[in-house]
């Protein structure tokens, strides 16, 4: 059983959810809904946001107070492909960064419907080759729901293209399979208060344009993890996107990634989004800052070398 802060902030949400973003479609109805309602989440002290443009995409680092310059977080916020930004997630970017003591640099990649698969993927490649262009050499690549997804599709390009991985990733809620086929869709319906089934459906389908839903860099949970660095996942149990997380970690043992989860009870998807007012969101975002406290600093002895995108 979740706190009673929780509960109290679930009954909120699922009335702000009812009347921002049920039966609605239009994605400029959903983008203002979400703004508003992330105006809840508070902005944590010793924390600081310089925004920048880096490969011609807007950015933001949100730097604390204490710091160390060994390790760079890149984070890929959630929305279904197609609402969100850094300024929806600034508030849980921040106490990450602060939490593991390290700067993080996060995006406003372009989205759907205007900007289908793959172009969000194309930014978030850009911006990860610049980064180690500027000379960030030890990258932690995290991102909750669809930014998630995006982490796994990322490294599925660094890979084929023989460019030098991150040294870890988190992932908070990740949306693995847009083609559905988790049961805790349908059987988690009605205990998550953010995002129904419907709204899932309807940003996949602006998402996805002319390619196929199984495509592993759509849907992750399909992918060979080879070469995959450590993977730390964080889901809530009553989420419907919950076997989308314990499915990708069981596939992932069994192709033998470093990969650890945990499935924090009765909890929302992402209410990490929650810190500074629930005490299970607080309790998690510690536990990601000791995971990227804990990743070793790499070698790195592959040079750089620029990425071309090949969507199959």
């Amino acid at each position: 059983m979740g706190s009673f802060q929780s509960g109290a902030i679930n009954l909120f949400i699922r009335a702000f959810q009812k009347s921002l973003f049920v039966h609605k479609t239009e994605t400029i109805t959903h983008r203002s809904g979400f703004e508003k309602l992330s105006n809840i989440a508070k902005f944590p002290r010793h924390v600081r946001i310089e925004k920048e443009d880096i490969a011609d995409v807007e950015g933001a680092w949100f730097v604390p107070v204490r710091q160390s310059d060994k390790k760079t977080i890149l984070y890929l916020h959630g929305g279904g492909y197609c609402v969100g930004s850094f300024n929806t997630h600034r508030a849980l970017i921040a106490r990450i960064a602060r939490s593991a003591g390290a700067s993080a640099f996060a995006i406003n990649y372009r989205k759907a419907p205007e900007h289908p698969f793959p172009a969000g993927l194309d930014d978030a490649i850009d911006v990860y080759m610049e980064l180690l262009n500027l000379g960030h050499k030890n990258i932690v690549i995290g991102g909750d729901s669809a930014g998630g997804g995006l982490c796994l599709a990322l490294m599925q390009k660094l890979r084929e293209s023989g460019i030098e991985m991150p040294i870890g990733a988190f992932l908070i809620s990740p949306w693995t399979d847009l083609t559905f086929t988790g049961d805790t869709i349908r059987t988690k319906a009605n205990v998550d208060p953010l995002i129904p089934p419907e709204l899932l459906s309807v940003f996949a389908d602006k998402y996805i344009g002319e390619y196929e839903a199984s495509n592993p860099l759509i849907s992750p949970l399909f992918a060979d993890f080879d070469e995959f660095p450590p993977v730390y996942i964080q889901v809530g149990g009553h989420e419907v996107l919950l076997d989308d997380s314990t499915r990708l970690a069981k596939n992932m043992k069994d192709q033998g990634i470093n990969v650890s989860i945990d499935v924090f009870p009765a909890m929302m998807h992402v209410f990490q989004w929650l810190g500074g007012m629930i005490p299970e969101a607080n309790k998690a975002i510690a536990q990601i800052g000791e995971f990227i406290k804990n990743l070793p600093v790499a070698d790195h002895k592959k040079e750089s070398k620029k990425l071309s995108l090949k969507t199959n």
